[in-house]
């Protein structure tokens, strides 16, 4: 009953695939052709270019974080994202299927051999937020993180399944090696999995208790290769799921800061689109209002900032006038700090809106035109993290996060590509399996 249960979510996932998401129509690649290709091969060649290729170091295949400042600590989830780019890279014809095949082998070489070394740059199989590029090292205190793990092999698995042979082989045996029971935490009743774990204090850092981006983690570890580290569906059901609405429009789970790439990075690998989970929850739907919430919020506060009255919405985690401030999000949001805060800060990030071209591809497609007609935010890599008119401030720096959620969501809206191959994978099947999604 077990078996044919798998075989019939396996299935319904390749329908979801298959099926087409709002707004998806050759009729809007075709309108927006030179603006896709040119925003994605830019991405594409930040992640291609911005690797370190040293093969003298234990590093060879890390992603920096940003470019070109801070260069010398490579992002987990970079990678992961990066990946994910060598896979369309070869779609697209950008680089050779061998070029990319090898670039992706030895960079999964790189992460078990530091995922199996001994020090604290890893965690019970999880990787530190941040790599020293040159050393291999955990990058000065940061923590060791579930998402950011979780981003990586995303990446890795996508590669494996792609590549095949001693690649899938690799990215499997670094996805066994992850312990996801270590980081399951009791509270009350309810079980979490943590954000992550501190070496410096050794202590196991504040749970995943609040929607956001973490869904993946509950797939990967639902379907985790190891029967040992597997989890159960309960941190799945777990966490909080608040409802709420803005304006008329309809209501959604909305996340503790608002902030738009929380509906969106574990849907650029998963697709969503069809099935439901066993209480009926609806990830993409869910996304796609919250996207339009997101939209709807900037174009009603055109009145109080230059930046949304031109064109810009999604606000979301980026560079701002202050430094980087990963509390800017629309309402409905758990974190309520000042009704006042959402109108004064104007500062937009282009992946924001990108990144939900899946979900409201018109807004999205639209944005993107617009952003290419400023020229501060246009460089080698494409679109740069982020701009406000209202305080004539233009990001130098592109984000490795930033620059991954736009090239993977629009080679989705261009082809499926990325659902297409990751969907197939047994683990994630299994996953999904395990936590009781099925057709909708």
């Amino acid at each position: 009953m077990k078996k044919l249960t798998s075989l019939l979510i396996a299935l319904l996932i390749t329908v979801a695939c298959l099926a087409c998401f709002p707004g998806c129509s050759t009729n809007y690649y075709k309108k927006y052709k030179t603006e896709i290709d040119t925003e994605m091969r830019g991405a594409f060649n930040f992640f291609w270019n911005e690797a370190a290729l040293d093969e003298s170091k234990p590093t060879y295949g890390l992603i920096v974080d940003r470019w070109p400042k801070h260069s010398d600590y490579a992002s987990i989830a970079s990678v992961g994202f990066g990946l994910t780019a060598y896979v369309i890279g070869v779609e697209e014809g950008w680089v050779t299927k061998d070029e990319a095949q090898t670039r992706s082998l030895k960079t999964l070489q790189t992460l078990l051999a530091l995922q199996t070394n001994g020090t604290d740059v890893t965690y019970e199989g999880c990787f530190a937020h941040f790599i020293s590029t040159s050393t291999g090292e955990r990058y000065g205190k940061c923590e060791i993180s579930t998402v950011d793990t979780a981003i990586m092999l995303c990446g890795a698995l996508t590669a494996g399944q792609y590549f095949g042979g001693k690649v899938e082989q690799t990215a499997n045996q670094i996805y066994a090696n992850v312990n996801w029971k270590a980081y399951e935490r009791k509270k009350g009743t309810k079980s979490y999995i943590s954000m992550g774990y501190n070496p410096d204090s050794d202590k196991i850092l504040s749970n995943w208790d609040w929607y956001a981006e973490q869904l993946m983690i509950y797939v990967l570890g639902a379907g985790s290769p190891a029967a040992e580290y597997r989890l159960d569906d309960k941190t799945y059901y777990d966490f909080t799921r608040e409802t709420g609405r803005y304006g008329d429009g309809d209501s959604f789970i909305y996340s503790w800061f608002g902030s738009i790439f929380t509906y969106q990075f574990s849907h650029a690998w998963i697709n969503f689109n069809g099935i439901v989970d066993r209480n009926g929850t609806d990830w993409f739907e869910n996304s796609v209002n919250a996207s339009i919430a997101a939209y709807e919020y900037c174009r009603d506060r055109k009145d109080k900032s230059k930046t949304f009255a031109e064109g810009g919405w999604g606000l979301t985690a980026c560079d701002a006038p202050g430094g980087y401030n990963g509390n800017l999000g629309a309402t409905p949001r758990g974190w309520q700090p000042d009704p006042s805060y959402y109108a004064i800060e104007g500062t937009v990030a282009p992946a924001g809106a990108i990144g939900s071209v899946v979900f409201t591809p018109k807004e999205s497609l639209k944005a993107l035109k617009y952003y290419q007609t400023i020229r501060h935010i246009n460089g080698e890599y494409g679109l740069t993290d982020s701009y406000n008119l209202d305080k004539d401030f233009y990001a130098t720096d592109c984000i490795g996060i930033d620059k991954g959620i736009s090239l993977l969501m629009l080679a989705n809206f261009k082809s499926d590509a990325v659902w297409e191959i990751f969907m197939k994978n047994d683990s994630v099947k299994l996953g999904l399996d395990n936590l009781g999604f099925r057709a909708k």
